[in-house]
């Protein structure tokens, strides 16, 4: 799986959590205080009555008495409709993305891991080329990450680029509403920014490099580099690592490291013209 559908997953991950969260009353960090499980209680034919939260011993004490559903201590019922509602897919998806700590610094120790990594086995082991591929895919993988996270940010924490955005991005200078509509429109326009926002691909670095300069005003940095990685990141994901001839991508150490300079020289470069660290 790659690093992006994993990225992803846990995202998704982050947001039905936070949605439990929300049911006992507690907030997402204070959830991540618990050890808990999700179990069900079931009829003998084996339907779903309802479900229940099992918390052990190891959670803590000081979050469990701020959750007033609490029964023995220890665990939470929830009704099927509880569980099962639609809940804020989208702003649990933002506030899991804004909330946390992302930056040059820790992208450079990321890449500095990566690299590591690589290095644990011996390039003759037969699962070295198994290692490359995966650690080329991470690599690509945390580019995405930053970028995306980067922008959503700064959209929402300037309203000069959150105006920016909305004025230059293609979707919402073909989008048309009579003027009646107008105040229910600027009701929903942050929920659909972060939409278009969350559902942008951030490997796909030419739209993605016309965001940046419209919305931000920046030189973007070159991206035929990175976008022949992301070629191969896409042989390695879709093609088991072979191109459109039936090449076999040959992922090596000295690819890896090529890689790894091209990135962070990519970020650096991106960081520089947003005025980050």
């Amino acid at each position: 799986m790659s690093r992006t559908k994993d990225y992803l997953m846990d995202l998704e991950e982050q947001a039905e959590d936070r949605h439990i969260a929300k049911l006992l009353g507690i907030s997402y960090d204070e959830l991540l205080e618990l050890d808990w499980k999700l179990d069900t209680n079931e009829s003998k034919d084996g339907l779903i009555n309802s479900y229940r939260i099992e918390f052990s011993e190891n959670s803590s004490k000081e979050v469990l008495e701020k959750i007033d559903r609490l029964e023995d201590g220890c665990r939470v019922h929830l009704e099927n409709w509880e569980l099962e509602a639609d809940y804020d897919y989208i702003n649990d998806q933002f506030d899991a993305i804004t909330e946390s700590r992302i930056n040059q610094i820790s992208f450079n120790k990321e890449l500095k891991n990566l690299k590591e990594l690589s290095q644990l086995q011996n390039k003759d082991d037969k699962l070295k080329k198994i290692l490359n591929r995966q650690i080329f895919i991470a690599i690509i993988g945390s580019m995405e990450t930053f970028l995306s996270e980067t922008f959503l940010k700064l959209v929402f924490e300037e309203e000069k680029y959150f105006q920016s955005f909305v004025e230059t991005h293609p979707e919402y200078g073909s989008r048309k509403f009579s003027l009646r509509e107008i105040f229910v429109q600027q009701k929903q326009l942050e929920p659909n920014v972060k939409k278009t926002i969350l559902d942008t691909i951030f490997h796909n670095l030419s739209p993605v490099s016309n965001m940046f300069r419209a919305t931000f005003e920046i030189n973007f940095p070159k991206i035929d580099k990175m976008s022949k990685h992301v070629i191969v990141r896409h042989d390695l994901v879709h093609r088991n690592g072979k191109t459109k001839n039936g090449t076999e991508s040959e992922i090596d150490d000295n690819l890896i490291d090529t890689l790894i300079k091209d990135t962070k020289e990519f970020i650096e470069e991106i960081c520089k013209e947003l005025k980050i660290k």
